[in-house]
């Protein structure tokens, strides 16, 4: 319903399983650039990656951190 009225929710997480259960695109930003916008699964597949929590880490240059 709120698609069909031209609305959205921004919604802010670092839990990727939030995102997942509650957006249908999501943004990523890396210092303050965006690095990949569209859907999860355009995020994962672009990536090459297994999860969106990888996909979240390769875009967002977090890699290492693991």
């Amino acid at each position: 319903m709120m698609k069909e009225n031209g609305l959205a929710i921004v919604l802010t997480s670092h839990y990727m399983d939030e995102v997942e259960a509650l957006c249908n695109e999501i943004l990523i930003l890396k210092e303050g650039k965006t690095v990949f916008h569209g859907t999860i699964q355009e995020a994962i597949r672009t990536s090459g990656k297994a999860t969106l929590e990888d996909a979240y880490l390769n875009f967002a240059g977090e890699e290492d951190w693991i």
